[in-house]
């Protein structure tokens, strides 16, 4: 069983008719309410150890920042500024000594948007479990259901760095340069650009957070606005020989593929009516009438989309 399969049915037993103060409720990077005059966005993210990190790559201290960007961008996804962390935790009995780094990493994750925990809870167990859900305001919210035909399919950064860092420390080398190193640190410590999101949101008619990977999160807008996402490969060629990412030399790995099927990057990625709008935004695509993801006006077949949870 895949993620989207699972969700769906765990989805068909949970939901309810919405009530009058929920503007947005499952399916989106978060889930918005209204309380009084403001709109409250929430979201929430896991991090298992083995699946999501291993502790023999990373420190606490990385595993904090790592989780709370994961929160915290999801926030920004949603057109909201985040101000608030609950954080709860498994720690097994061997790392104890060690949650003063962790908890420090989470701290300083938040410092970056001005947001503090503000509770949470902790649990004794075998591996090294943290959820977090973040809470903040939005002003104007953003959905994956808002694109429009005809807008431009723009992105923060340009995704790929994480996979590449992940392909290099399952390779047990040692970096040979300082792109290495970059890919190795953003896989560990992803680097969300907050700031640039937040001047973004004025202009966005709809964005995602990259978590899963370009393909797989553009085809989340694509389904909720119910248009075809076209993806233009000379643009996203464009930006590739720009970025450090070029300088790579992967084994066994195509570094465009890397691109579009990177997880864990937490780039933010949306739709506009007028790149200039958003600065600091690259052009890497079209909105059309239609349904799903294309690359060059060709269909993505599903085994190209990049990483999925299954459950076999």
């Amino acid at each position: 069983m895949e993620e989207q399969e699972l969700l769906a049915k765990i989805r068909s037993l949970v939901d309810r008719p919405a009530s009058s103060d929920l503007i947005v409720g499952n399916g989106d990077d978060g889930a918005v309410f209204s309380s009084g005059s403001a709109n409250v966005v929430v979201a929430t993210d896991i991090a298992v150890e083995g699946v999501h990190f291993r502790l023999d790559w990373s420190t606490p201290y990385q595993v904090g920042r790592k989780i709370t960007a994961a929160n915290l961008a999801d926030i920004c996804a949603m057109g909201g500024w985040p101000r608030f962390l609950l954080v709860s935790a498994v720690i097994p009995k061997a790392l104890l000594a060690k949650v003063e780094d962790l908890s420090r990493g989470i701290a300083d994750e938040a410092d970056l948007v001005g947001a503090q925990v503000i509770g949470g809870d902790i649990s004794s167990g075998d591996s090294l479990i943290i959820n977090i859900t973040a809470i903040g305001y939005c002003e104007k919210v953003i959905t994956r259901s808002g694109a429009r035909s005809g807008d431009f399919v723009v992105i923060s950064h340009l995704p790929g760095w994480s996979k590449a860092g992940f392909e290099l420390l399952r390779s047990g080398a040692k970096p040979k340069d300082e792109y290495e190193k970059q890919a190795i640190a953003h896989h560990l410590t992803p680097t969300v650009p907050y700031q640039r999101y937040k001047d973004s949101f004025g202009a966005l008619n709809c964005a995602t957070d990259i978590s899963d990977g370009l393909l797989i999160d553009v085809g989340h807008i694509a389904l909720a606005s119910e248009v075809n996402i076209d993806i233009e490969t000379d643009l996203m060629r464009k930006e590739l020989a720009k970025s450090g990412l070029s300088e790579l030399q992967l084994s066994n790995h195509d570094l465009f593929n890397v691109v579009l099927t990177s997880g864990e990057e937490h780039v933010l990625i949306g739709t506009v009516a007028d790149p200039a709008l958003v600065p600091g935004f690259n052009v890497i695509g079209r909105v059309h009438h239609g349904a799903g993801v294309t690359i060059d006006g060709k269909p993505v077949p599903e085994s190209d989309l990049g990483f999925q949870h299954r459950w076999v």
